[in-house]
């Protein structure tokens, strides 16, 4: 097994002898022989392993017996503990998927900290084959049944081309030891219900089902990747990038007959869902103003377009107490103050020229809220910002995320769009500030 591991780790070019490699190790099979296998090669590796405390005694157990593989094999060795169960609840996450999140967040900190350039993990066939399998329940485009990545970054996974039973066999006859999960037999999960219950049932059809499955993953990915240069051909037609948005043109989307796949693919990488896509789709084809969330970003179905962009807390209200408290911002903007004699007015809504002496400090940054109201510029009647937001199609995105300038409890800027008529320069004034919105 070692020549096959050594040439699958040249041929899917995951990784060299200069790399410092920090493998996963949680003393099952698949690990201890993850182990053995780059310690026969001659790797410069080190073990983490995860206490996930989701078994009691049994987790301090396998933290223990991880502890004696380190002295055993003299490696440098990681070991943390979670509580993955509170995790989970704060995070509204299932069990599984609080897990990941915890071991990926800790691997990727040591590897910031301690330099390592790989990290490898136990994940063989059988683990991609179940993957699959979990995509196909969930709803999932062709990306989703092409298994487990060989390579994910620095993410190396070099067991792929083995089956489980073919890694318990070289435990086997190498006298290693190993650890089993007894919640491995427990189907609460549904990769256990697919491992213990569903592949059983196709390898009595099939009993070369791994086989056939692994020549199926490999078709998979090389339609895959054909579909994946189409996609990225057919994107560069109907997205349009602007700072932090992405927008796709509804009308261009729906010229095209595939739209729900090609949607599907474009909104997928934003983490939304097969049945997220579906009821946007609805939407783009007669309901405008409709707001989708996934755990990263949030997607505004507008009149024309689709508009994607990363969450972000709006909450803050920044105090602003002299001219020079405007370096020190969460938005761009330069300050310079002129007297009015050295000074020439600019017309541009990046830029607000305002009197002075008419601003107050502190003054207040802050996003819009409803009941707000200020005088446009040119205008004596004040009017709401929400009707001037309609007035000027702005998306509710940009209105979330568009800042105010407030003075005394009074709108001065609506921040790159329009300043207050009370606070323009006149004939009058004698000092002025200038703003640029960077």
């Amino acid at each position: 097994m070692l020549k096959e591991f050594e040439s699958y780790i040249e041929q899917q070019k995951l990784c060299d002898k200069t790399d410092r490699i920090l493998l996963a190790v949680s003393g099952g099979a698949d690990s201890v022989a993850l182990l053995h296998l780059f310690h026969k090669a001659n790797y410069s590796i080190t073990i983490a392993h995860c206490n996930f405390n989701l078994r009691g005694a049994e987790s301090d157990g396998d933290e223990e017996f991880v502890k004696q593989l380190a002295e055993k094999y003299k490696v440098e060795s990681y070991f943390v503990s979670f509580q993955t169960k509170e995790f989970a609840k704060q995070n509204k996450l299932s069990i599984e998927m609080a897990a990941r999140d915890l071991r990926y967040g800790w691997f990727s900190e040591l590897c910031k900290t301690h330099s390592f350039s790989k990290i490898a993990t136990g994940h063989h066939l059988n683990d991609s084959i179940e993957t699959l399998f979990i995509n196909l329940t969930r709803g999932t485009g062709i990306n989703g049944i092409t298994g487990i990545k060989p390579v994910n970054n620095e993410l190396i996974r070099p067991l792929l081309f083995s089956t489980r039973e073919k890694i318990e066999n070289y435990l086997k006859s190498e006298n290693l030891v190993y650890r089993t999960d007894s919640s491995n037999a427990s189907n609460e999960f549904v990769r256990n219900i697919i491992r213990n219950q569903i592949i059983p049932a196709f390898k009595e059809i099939n009993p070369s089902f791994e086989a056939t499955m692994q020549q199926n993953i490999e078709n998979f990915g090389q339609a895959a990747a054909i579909f994946n240069q189409e996609i990225a051909e057919v994107k560069k037609n109907i997205l349009i990038e602007e700072g932090s948005q992405i927008k796709i043109s509804i009308q261009k989307l729906l010229d095209y007959p595939q739209a729900q796949t090609l949607l599907f693919e474009t909104l997928s990488i934003y983490g939304f869902s097969f049945d997220s896509v579906s009821k946007i789709l609805e939407c783009v084809k007669g309901e405008s103003g409709r707001t989708f969330f996934s755990t990263s970003h949030q997607l505004l179905v507008d009149r024309d377009v689709i508009i994607i962009e990363q969450l972000s807390d709006n909450s803050s209200e920044i105090s602003i107490n002299n001219i020079d408290d405007f370096n020190n911002l969460p938005i761009s903007l330069t300050a310079k103050q002129y007297n009015f004699d050295d000074f020439k007015l600019i017309k541009d809504n990046s830029i607000a020229c305002l009197d002075a002496d008419k601003i107050i400090y502190p003054i207040k940054l802050r996003k819009w809220k409803t009941g707000d109201y200020f005088y446009p510029l040119g205008m004596k009647s004040k009017k709401k910002i929400s009707d001037f937001f309609i007035d000027q199609k702005i998306d509710r995105f940009t209105k979330e995320k568009t800042w105010l300038l407030e003075s005394t409890n009074e709108i001065v800027w609506i921040v790159g769009l329009r300043i207050d008529d009370r606070y323009k320069v006149t004939e009058k004034t004698k000092n002025v500030i200038l703003l640029k919105l960077n």
